[in-house]
């Protein structure tokens, strides 16, 4: 039953998955249909234009059709915004979410019964204020604000106008190849008829593919996202850094002396008392109204104008001034003035009801005269009325504008306005403007610059450095790791999780992911630069260095693997698998597995002793150890062959061999093929995986070797081919390591002490006698060590791990680094070589004297005891013992203390 009801759960699991599956696609296929295209395009062109062509076309009856639309608009908005949720991808919750959810809410204040109440809240407040004329003002300015605000709300529709333009780019892009096969009906990989033989053509023609690449796009998005900003941001605070913003503006100015005029041609004309205070009152009324602290003065606001200073061709009648206040000789009822009489300062009171006042008259005592002020800090109004007889003006509208009055009689009214609250005003908002749009210059610039630098700079950047390592030295790709070096910062968006400003970086800028940054094709390049390198260094390796690097220096693009050859010194290591040819027959297919897993640890240990692999020839390895050079002219070098330096690399050498023997009898790898049945039915049951090596020491010519259709980067030489022989001779010696006297003659005297000599001899080739030597090992003391639980390593930690590689491998260097002493102090080697005695050492070296001496009978004494003093055979003891067994143990009369090898 248990068994049913976990079927029947998964079996709605599944019809669950495929429902959403489905859905999402189809989610997905609404989203980008061009039907969903032309839909939203017609409702962003009315959402931009519809109310403005309401309010500009139509009248009151035709909101609700308007508003109608408007609905529909707002649920296509809404449902594109569901499906594109559902069925595209990095669209929920991301920048291009927010700009739609937005743009789809202004829409709202579209409706007419929305900004209907909005309006009536103002007008409400205004009718509540209308006792204050300047409350009533500020009403106003508050009506003219909303209907700014519902503006700037509407021009955040605009983001849809961008959105809309990579729409329509992304639909009269070029079809990609799967639609192009689909059109006409083909399978994958089949190509038209039309098409074959086209392809060449096509490469020359066709110098890449349209298609946008994924930076690119991103490049797009993250520049129209910030040009975006950008504009909101100005489209948004510029409103606020106008001075309509900060001032209550009055237009009584030029009315108002307008008004002065026209009572003061009305008094001239009729000349009657009542129209003299008429005219005192209304120009008393003027300076009260207009000058600082009157009467529309607002403490605490900007005030933009300040009346300082007024000509008056009348002089005022029916006024008295009693302590700088004056007033007019009328009655004054109902009025705000009569409370608020005009207030000067007494001298300025004065002088306003002399004779002077018609030449002017300053009305404050902050200003010495209007020449104080510059001429952008005031502002000058002026009316005319006529002087002359009353039958001179005869029009009740042609008088205060003095057209019907004789040139002489024109007499003019001036008022001087100090407006410097206004300048500084103005200079402040300029100046805040000037910094906003530079600190906007400043921002947008960087950011954009920003993305271009991270996104395609600094990776080519970066990409020519690499470039220009490979090139001064080809070998450094394999130092360099194929996801890109580490850098600090690149995991700067994890380090920033959880605070608030990090992510409202993230948010604006469009900050990617590092999965999104290694898709960039940017990325793609640098790791395909890197490993093309290292692949490039690991084919030709250190041999070839000087091809690819000669190559890679050349301005054109041609290649020339062909160059010369280069003399050099170097020591030379060649090593070989036993019974390799039966592990072939056995493993079969898993034989290349078997050898690749020796490689591993014979190269990886060379390389730590500053060696170089060079050929893997089947079941042998040459390996190399170049003396290192340094640059004594302008792209000359010389090899370093002093006595501190030989004696370093010899050393190297030897104990990187010393150490493959450990690696290969302790690797776990390799352990487990003893496990097989078939080897141990042919190899018996205590096979091991065993190598031989010998070194030899000399010079070579470096070079590629082979034709412009193949070539391998090698070593030419006979000290080459003497490493492999005397590899081949360490099975006739029964040793691991066979080791010339070249070679020996440069190790430091502290390594020469663990080495045993055992023949003089000459190879095949050679008529120079070699000392052969050895270092004796018993591999077979080694254990196979617990296998430790495997943990994978993470890119940090691989990078850290070639760090510490690298660092140990310049150390091995360093004066203070004793090679020698690796024997002393290295389990693994004190182990292989605790079965060796002093006793049988010193006997060895004894017997070996008389060999060369040619007392034979005396060496076959010692060897007879030394061939089996420690147990085991004694190879070298053996070998002796038999060549001077074939001469009966009397040396040749011309025996000069070597042999020669037959074998190779």
């Amino acid at each position: 039953m248990d068994r049913q009801q976990r079927h029947s759960s998964v079996a709605s699991t599944k019809k669950g998955g495929q429902s959403d599956s489905k859905f999402v696609s189809f989610c997905t296929f609404i989203a980008l249909h061009q039907v969903t295209e032309i839909v939203t395009t017609l409702a962003t062109v009315f959402a931009l234009f519809g109310n403005d062509l309401k309010l500009w076309a139509t009248s009151v009856s035709a909101d609700l059709p308007f508003d109608i639309l408007t609905i529909i608009c707002l649920v296509i908005f809404a449902l594109e915004i569901f499906v594109s949720c559902v069925g595209k991808e990095n669209y929920t919750w991301h920048t291009f979410f927010w700009f739609d959810l937005i743009s789809t809410g202004t829409l709202i204040l579209d409706l007419s019964w929305i900004y209907y109440e909005m309006y009536l809240v103002v007008e409400e407040n205004a009718e509540m204020a209308s006792s204050d004329v300047m409350q009533v003002s500020r009403a106003g300015k508050a009506g003219s604000q909303v209907a700014r605000v519902l503006r700037v709300m509407r021009l955040v529709r605009l983001i849809r106008v961008a959105k809309l333009y990579k729409t329509l780019a992304l639909r009269f892009q070029p079809k990609d190849e799967v639609t192009y096969q689909q059109d006409l009906f083909l399978e994958p990989g089949e190509r038209a008829p039309d098409d074959v033989g086209l392809e060449e053509e096509a490469e020359i023609v066709d110098d890449g593919d349209e298609n946008d690449s994924k930076i690119g796009r991103e490049l797009t998005d993250r520049t129209t996202r910030k040009v975006i900003y950008i504009i909101l941001v100005m489209t948004i605070v510029l409103p606020f850094l106008a001075e309509d913003q900060y001032l209550s503006r009055t237009s009584s100015e030029q009315s108002g002396l307008d008004s002065v005029a026209e009572s003061a041609t009305a008094a001239k004309r009729y000349n009657t008392a009542p129209w003299w205070r008429m005219y005192s009152m209304n120009t008393v009324y003027y300076i009260n109204y207009h000058r600082k602290h009157g009467i529309a003065y607002v403490e605490g606001e900007i005030n933009p104008q300040n009346l300082v200073y007024i000509e008056l061709p009348l002089p005022l009648t029916h006024v008295t001034e009693s302590a700088g206040r004056v007033f007019v000789d009328m009655a004054c009822l109902g009025f705000k003035s009569c409370d608020h009489p005009l207030e000067l300062p007494p001298q300025n009171a004065e002088e306003l009801l002399l004779e002077g006042a018609v030449n002017g008259t300053m009305l404050t005592d902050e200003l010495e005269s209007i020449d104080s002020l510059r001429p952008s800090e005031r502002e000058i109004f002026s009316s005319a009325f006529c002087e002359g007889p009353s039958e001179e003006v005869a029009g009740p509208l042609e008088t205060q504008k003095a057209s019907s009055c004789v040139a002489q009689n024109i007499a003019t009214f001036k008022a001087v306005y100090d407006k410097r609250e206004l300048s500084h005003l103005e200079c402040a908002l300029s100046m805040l403007k000037t910094v906003f749009v530079c600190l906007i210059m400043v921002i947008g610039t960087v950011a954009i610059n920003h993305d271009i630098n991270t996104l395609i700079l600094r990776p080519i950047e970066r990409m020519i450095t690499k470039m220009n390592k490979i090139r001064n030295n080809p070998l450094a790709a394999t130092n360099m790791n194929a996801d890109g070096e580490d850098r600090p910062g690149d995991d700067s968006a994890d380090s920033g999780k959880g605070d608030p400003l990090q992510a409202l970086k993230t948010w604006i800028g469009g900050k990617s992911s590092k999965t999104q940054k290694e898709n960039y094709e940017t990325a793609i390049l640098e790791k395909t630069i890197i490993k093309i390198g290292g692949l490039l260094a690991l084919g030709f390796g250190e041999a070839g260095a000087e091809i690819i690097a000669k190559n890679m220096h050349t301005a054109d693009g041609n290649i020339n693997a062909m160059i010369e050859g280069r003399k050099m010194e170097a020591i030379f290591g060649f090593c070989d698998i036993r019974n390799f040819t039966d592990a072939t027959e056995i493993l079969k297919e898993k034989v290349m597995v078997f050898v690749n897993q020796i490689a591993e640890i014979v190269h990886g240990t060379v390389d730590q002793f500053s060696g170089s692999a060079n050929k893997n020839i089947g079941d042998a390895f040459l390996l190399v150890w170049k003396f290192p050079e340094r640059e004594v002219a302008d792209g000359v070098k010389e090899q370093i062959i002093d006595t501190v330096t030989s004696n370093k690399l010899a050393d190297m050498a030897v104990m990187s061999f010393v150490k493959v023997v450990a690696g290969i009898n302790k690797s776990h790898t390799l352990a487990e093929y003893r496990e097989i049945p078939e080897i141990i039915e042919r190899m018996g049951t205590g096979w091991k995986v065993k190598m031989g090596f010998g070194l030899h020491v000399g010079w070579a010519i470096e070079g590629a070797i082979g034709s412009e259709y193949k070539i391998d980067a090698s070593y030419l030489s006979p000290n080459v081919n003497m490493a492999s022989r005397l590899e081949a001779a360490t099975k006739q010696y029964g040793v691991t390591i066979l080791i010339s006297s070249d070679l020996y003659d440069i190790m430091s005297p502290q390594t020469q002490t663990y080495c045993r000599q055992i023949d003089r001899a000459t190879v095949k080739g050679s008529k120079v006698p070699l000392g052969l030597y050895t270092v004796d090992l018993d591999p077979g003391r080694l254990q196979v060590p617990t296998r430790t639980p495997v943990t994978v390593a993470s890119k940090n930690t691989s990078s850290l791990q070639r760090q510490q590689r690298l660092r140990e491998k310049h150390k091995l260097w360093s004066s203070r680094t004793s090679i020698s002493a690796m024997f002393e102090t290295d389990p693994d080697i004190v182990s292989m070589r605790e079965h060796l005695t002093k006793e049988f050492l010193g006997t060895f070296r004894s017997g070996f004297r008389h060999y060369e001496a040619g007392e034979w009978y005396t060496a076959r004494e010692i060897f007879v005891r030394t061939q089996y003093m420690l147990g085991v055979e004694d190879g070298p003891s053996t070998v002796l013992l038999h060549f001077m067994s074939t001469k009966n143990y009397v040396a040749p009369e011309d025996w000069g203390g070597f042999r020669e090898l037959i074998e190779k």
